[in-house]
């Protein structure tokens, strides 16, 4: 069983809802995998936290007439968008997944991660206009050379459903960036990339994936992944679920 199949049994898994073979199958990959066991320890605490929240919580009206409007093609298909309706609904009481530890500004007097995290945020919920347009990433790191003072590789996306959409110069707390943008699923997803040299990466939930450091962070409804891959940090922001951003690294070709 690969990464992809892994990844699809993952709920009914996490709920024990699994036939026993393939939940042997499911096991046998985690045993090897650090990129799945991470996501499927994120799904526990995730589905933990949604368990715990206060039973007085109630979905909006306006999602729970779309949760009843769904095809009852099984009760997975109504987990899920349950699953779905109650952390948007709760979403306060969420952000302790996302923020767990403390937010703290590092000894030697630099940024801290709270402030990388609100940048990335603002960046991407601005929607600025691409300076570098076009459907091929490789070219936008050519575009970015003698305009940042770092190398850029523009990673792609191994995925159908996603496409690159353009480029740009930015900046993560007044330090020269590469702003990518991708559209994944539907959904625009940005790439923030930086050298992590100067700027405090750390803090809230950390995950490994492919035995890098992967750090979670959450702000007015979007939601971050940095990952750090030796001097460089590569942040992706979107409304896309942190899992989703987690499994996103494994599909980036860096």
């Amino acid at each position: 069983m690969n990464c992809a199949q892994t990844v699809k049994y993952l709920d009914a898994y996490v709920d024990g809802e699994l036939e026993a073979g393939r939940m042997i199958e499911v096991e046998a990959h985690l045993d090897h995998c650090e990129t799945c066991g991470a996501l499927t320890l994120l799904r526990r605490r995730m589905k933990s936290e949604i368990a715990a929240l206060d039973d007085g919580i109630v979905a909006p009206d306006h999602l729970r007439r779309r949760v009843e409007g769904l095809p009852r093609t099984g009760t997975r298909r109504i987990k899920v968008a349950i699953f779905t309706a109650v952390p948007i609904a709760a979403a306060a009481a969420l952000l302790l997944v996302f923020t767990v530890g403390p937010w703290s500004i590092d000894e030697t007097g630099e940024e801290p991660m709270a402030a990388v995290v609100d940048d990335l945020v603002q960046r991407h919920a601005r929607e600025l206009p691409m300076e570098f347009k076009g459907p091929d990433p490789s070219l936008a790191a050519s575009w970015f050379r003698g305009k940042v003072d770092f190398p850029v590789h523009a990673p792609r996306l191994k995925l159908s459903n996603a496409s690159f959409q353009g480029a740009r110069l930015s900046s993560v707390q007044a330090h020269q960036a590469a702003h990518m943008v991708y559209t994944v699923d539907g959904h625009r997803v940005t790439l923030m990339i930086f050298p992590v040299d100067k700027l405090v990466v750390q803090g809230g939930d950390n995950v490994r994936v492919d035995g890098k450091n992967v750090v979670l962070g959450h702000r007015n409804g979007y939601n971050v992944a940095v990952m750090i891959d030796g001097d460089m940090a590569y942040a992706l922001s979107s409304d896309l679920s942190p899992e989703r951003l987690i499994s996103l690294f494994t599909e980036l070709s860096i």
